[in-house]
């Protein structure tokens, strides 16, 4: 009988190393080995779960293998498209392919990594007399997880204990990985005791001591004393049980179905009947669909076209020949109507893939998708790495919203370029769906990358929106009120349009109350001490935070360097204007929407559908508003300040601006109403304002082409970004010299930048330096050279040593240079 062939295999692992390790397996296992299979493997002085690459039989020379030490995933979890897919992205945006394997899986479906203890010697006598009860407990066990010793001994006893009994050579400690526990899903439901009763002086201490807790008794009491599901979001479990406690409420949980994690995108399934444009459309991406290789388009519809109903027919289509969908959004909770109409379109047969879902319904979502339980999946951009099976087409809607970039950690990937990876491998069709398209999309459809189709016509019943141009220099100087954000002519078309039981959207591009504190009489303002940022004033707290760092603190009741006492708060954001419009229109509901209030969970989808039900009148929020948005009774909308964004420097800023300005005006007169925008500007002859002012994006983007070709800038070339930061000043400095004296030695023709202070020059207590690279696409049309550049810098000798000096990030595509 032959001995069985042994078998090795390459593991990578999600950290920050950009290599893979060579292993054996033992050869008296006898197991399906594939890539993508997650395996225990000794690394270093410990063991690691990784991911197999590649399965061989040639012994690796040069150095004795390892054997793995345990295997995790006896199926595969990743179908080989998508194992190829994935590999792309860490090619591409240069990250470990162990941490871009792990950004796919869900992290309740990860490992959860243990210590467990093992006697090894038995000598009582050596035994240091303050951790004899803990050996005695090791001992009787034979062998335990040191989290089965946390209940009986504290952490300081434990720690100074294990770290004693392992240097004495009594104890050996192990790693034991395993899979997170699957909970079931369950929905929290809470009841009013049938006993309750308070007195009106009861209520009303309540409301002064707690006055969440008196809100979530108020809320119960409309609802005839039972509340759950979304209704509960709002309020967090220490608010519930704080009442629980009290015995006002008991708390019921209940097994749910997958299908009610959605319960709040509801809409019936309406019949889809496509005008000639849009069915031109449908049929051309079919005819892509049938040929079943990757075939990319751009869907450039101005807003109101009807771009959602060619989505639907697609999806259809794609269907009903055994082919699966992805739905890109920016985000799903700011596009409930869209998830919804979705829903109603699919039933069953979608998943919807949201930030609000928690991390065990995330799991069990994951493990139906991979099931093949839900051939369409609408999310954001985390949705492109499910693990759908034979996809056969991808849209991505909005194609031009940033937030379809990852900024921070690995992989630093766009959805919307890597949209266009897994269609490569899984041979689909990718649809780029927007009004407004990004330059970079519209460049490609220029040269005859991606076939461009139009949806010029708007199908709403109601005539084009009128648009009001008001000079805020102007209005300030006439009316002698300086730094008030609603002009009076936009005031009293709010007043109009309230009046006639219509709804009004007002976006103002900053958050807080007022964007910096100045002191009276010698003009000092604060500054976050971490990042050399002004800070922001936010009325609720009364309190002032940086943005950057979240640094919040109560302002000074001096000035520190004058010692003056009144302060001004020029300048506004969004809680201004709703204190504002809150002293204007008391009678009516005004909600605001930006990421304050959207930390919470289930605030932004709760807001979204008292919207929708007509029962705010008046919603005020920041460019989350100015996107996605379909609600007919909205008949004004009003740009508090156009010019927000207009001056950073950043070759992207004025497209982002057109982009935001055309978007938000596009939310007015969606119905049978005819729409009003309201736009407040400071430079009303800017060219970038009176572009949005006549909706005019190619003369927008022909201008702007120009402007860029002759700078090398996006669309014309590739660019990356070098990031250099560390709490001391001048090692950074150092470090990003070193960083571009290597680069520059080997650049070729690429273009470098710096090093320079980065415009935000501190965040965090770290200093920041960047280094720009740029290379032409007539050159380089696939970015090949740009990043076997960095690449060669990542596998230099010096790249180790330079990252422990410094933290060095490496951003391909970057869309923030700030």
């Amino acid at each position: 009988m032959t001995e069985p062939e042994i078998q090795y295999v390459d593991v990578s692992f999600p950290i920050a190393l950009r290599r893979s390790f060579s292993y054996r397996i033992p050869k008296e296992w006898s197991v399906e080995l594939f890539p993508g299979q997650r395996v225990v493997a000794p690394l270093k002085k410990t063991a690691a779960v990784g991911y197999i690459l590649r399965i061989f039989s040639k012994k690796p020379e040069g150095f004795e293998t390892k054997e793995i030490l345990e295997i995790i995933d006896f199926h595969p979890v990743f179908p080989p498209e998508l194992f190829s897919f994935l590999k792309k992205v860490s090619e591409y945006y240069l990250s470990p392919f162990g941490k871009v394997l792990s950004a796919a899986i869900p992290p309740e479906y990860q490992t959860q990594k243990s210590r467990k203890l093992v006697v090894t010697r038995n000598v009582e006598s050596a035994i240091p007399s303050e951790y004899e009860a803990l050996y005695r407990k090791i001992k009787e066990k034979g062998e335990i997880l040191l989290s089965g010793l946390k209940r009986t001994f504290d952490n300081e006893i434990l720690r100074k204990g294990v770290t004693s009994l392992k240097r004495l050579g009594l104890i050996t400690e192990y790693p034991v990985f395993h899979q997170r526990h699957q909970r079931g899903l369950i929905e929290k439901s809470i009841q009013l005791a049938p006993d309750f009763s308070a007195t009106l002086e009861v209520l009303e201490a309540m409301q002064k001591k707690s006055p969440r807790q008196w809100e979530l008794l108020d809320t119960l009491l409309k609802q005839n004393g039972e509340l759950n599901g979304n209704n509960l979001k709002s309020f967090s479990p220490a608010c519930i049980q704080a009442l629980a406690g009290k015995g006002i409420v008991s708390i019921h949980q209940t097994d749910v179905s997958l299908d009610q994690l959605w319960n709040e995108f509801t809409e019936k399934k309406k019949d889809i009947s496509l005008m000639p444009e849009q069915e031109s459309a449908f049929q051309t991406m079919k005819t892509a669909i049938d040929a079943g290789k990757f075939s990319p388009f751009l869907l450039e519809g101005v807003t109101g076209s009807g771009k959602t109903e060619v989505y639907i027919r697609l999806i259809e289509y794609a269907l009903s020949i055994g082919k699966s969908a992805i739905v890109l959004v920016p985000e799903i909770t700011l596009t409930t109507h869209l998830a919804a109409r979705f829903r109603g379109a699919f039933q069953d047969k979608i998943a919807i893939w949201h930030s609000q879902l928690g991390q065990s319904q995330r799991g069990s979502v994951w493990q139906a998708i991979l099931r093949g339980d839900f051939p369409v999946v609408i999310g954001a951009r985390s949705a492109l790495f499910l693990p759908l099976q034979n996809l056969g087409l991808i849209i991505v809607d909005e194609e031009q919203d940033s937030s379809f970039k990852q900024n921070g950690q690995d992989p630093k990937y766009h959805a919307r370029d890597a949209a266009m990876l897994r269609g490569v491998e899984s041979k689909s069709v990718v649809v780029l769906g927007s009004a407004t398209p990004s330059l970079e999309t519209q460049y490609n459809a220029i040269t005859g990358k991606f076939q461009k189709i139009d949806l010029p016509k708007r199908f709403a019943k109601s005539p084009t929106a009128l648009i009001h141009v008001i000079d805020m220099k102007e209005e300030w100087r006439t009316t002698g009120v300086y730094n008030n954000p609603i002009s009076d002519f936009l005031l009293n078309k709010i007043k109009e349009k309230i009046a006639l039981g219509q709804q009004v959207l007002l976006m103002q591009n900053r958050r807080g109350y007022s964007n910096i504190l100045l002191c009276a009489q010698c003009g000092w303002s604060p500054v976050c001490r971490n990042c050399d940022i002004s800070m922001t004033y936010h009325i609720k707290s009364k309190r002032i935070q940086c943005h950057y760092c979240n640094l919040t603190q109560y302002p000074p009741s001096s000035c520190p360097q004058c010692g003056g006492t009144k302060f001004l708060y020029p300048g506004y954001g969004t809680q201004r204007v709703e204190a504002a419009l809150a002293e204007a229109f008391p009678e009516y509901s005004i909600g605001r929407l930006d990421i304050d209030t959207a930390r919470e969970k289930g605030f932004s989808l709760n807001v979204m559908n008292q919207f929708e039900q007509n029962q705010i009148s008046i919603l005020v929020g920041t460019q989350m508003i100015a996107k996605g948005l379909d609600f007919p009774n909205v008949s004004l909308v009003g740009i508090l300040n156009a010019d927000i964004g207009l001056y950073l420097p950043d070759f992207r800023a004025r497209e982002r601006v057109f982009q935001l300005l055309y978007q938000v005006s596009g939310r007015a007169g969606r119905g049978d109403i005819q729409g009003e925008i309201v736009l407040q500007t400071f430079n009303s002859q800017d060219f970038t304002i009176q572009c949005a002012i006549q909706q005019n994006l190619s003369k927008f983007s022909n201008y702007e082409l120009n402007e860029r070709n002759p700078l090398n800038y996006p669309p014309f070339s590739r660019i990356a970004l070098v990031s250099i930061s560390d709490l001391n000043s001048q090692r950074a400095s150092d470090v990003a010299d070193n960083v571009a004296e290597f680069l520059q030695q080997k650049k070729k023709h690429i273009a470098l930048l710096g090093p320079a202070p980065a415009p935000l020059g501190k965040i965090k207590n770290r200093y920041r330096y960047s280094i720009i690279l740029k290379s032409r696409k007539e050159r380089d049309p696939n970015g090949i050279q740009l990043r076997g550049l960095l690449h060669s810098l990542i596998v230099s000798p010096s790249w180790e040593e330079l990252n422990r000096r410094a933290r060095i990030t490496i951003d391909i595509d970057p869309l923030n240079l700030l």
